[in-house]
């Protein structure tokens, strides 16, 4: 087992890159930023990324303190880079990457990680959602912008990401934000099933069929993507913002903060 990015655990066995992400916070986050680069440079043919403990970086499952430090401007663009870092290495990674989700879900960086992979299998009570402009005022912009409306459509995206709409797996495998729902206790084996599948075909073929597929990804990421970093540190710096940190970080403290049950 791999270790060196915060709380990830990585394992490389039988052609497969399992990336497992546990609570989110300052070591996990730059992690994430070089994890996916390492799955791109592995002797793996498939890269499946999951949560521990079945939970998809659950907002409530973050860090308080690294929370605190999104208030802090610096501090947030070193974060917000990291995001955008994330975000491209999936694309660009030229093994097909497997989103594996389980209940409570994939939601905001945790969504936009799922979505940015090229298959995205979830259990049936799982849920997706990106509340940046609900929760906290400021641009999807550490990937959802790209993402949402690459897999759904401009128009279907407006409704998530501008007016706090919380897809159901039903509702994401009709509308095409997922590509599979299925029981929790079936996730494992529909999983196991895609990977063999990707592993039979020739991979020169596969790894070029990804990169093809995903041009207009990285095409418009090159286009958008610092834009979008500074539109969205620009509203970071206001009070307001830091004002929502603020609660948002007590809501966690009343709750215990991360618990690993």
């Amino acid at each position: 087992m791999a270790s060196g990015f915060g709380n990830i655990d990585v394992t490389e066995q039988n052609g497969v890159y399992t990336i497992e992400v546990g609570r989110l916070d300052d070591a996990t986050h730059e992690g994430l930023s070089r994890v996916f680069r390492a799955a791109h440079e592995s002797s793996a043919d498939v890269v499946v990324v999951t949560g521990k403990d079945r939970s998809f970086l659950n907002p409530m499952n973050y860090d308080i303190e690294w929370v605190k430090r999104l208030a802090v401007y610096d501090d947030m663009l070193k974060i917000f880079k990291e995001a955008e870092d994330i975000v491209r290495d999936i694309i660009n990674c030229e093994k097909p990457t497997i989103a594996k989700v389980y209940a409570p879900g994939a939601h905001s960086l945790g969504a936009s990680i799922a979505l940015a992979c090229d298959f995205v299998v979830a259990a049936d009570d799982a849920t997706f959602s990106d509340p940046h402009l609900s929760g906290f005022g400021v641009v999807p912009g550490d990937g959802g912008s790209l993402v949402w409306p690459t897999r759904i459509g401009l128009g279907r995206a407006r409704e998530f990401l501008m007016l706090d709409r919380i897809a159901t797996a039903q509702e994401a495998l009709d509308i095409g934000l997922i590509n599979r729902s299925v029981p929790a206790d079936r996730l494992d084996a529909e999983v196991d099933v895609m990977v063999a599948k990707l592993r039979s075909y020739d991979q020169v073929g596969v790894r070029f069929s990804k990169k093809w597929l995903n041009q207009y990804m990285r095409h418009s990421m090159n286009v958008t993507g610092m834009g979008s970093l500074f539109a969205e540190g620009m509203v970071f710096s206001h009070a307001d913002f830091a004002k929502k940190v603020e609660d948002y970080a007590k809501l966690l403290e009343e709750q215990g903060g991360y618990s690993e049950a």
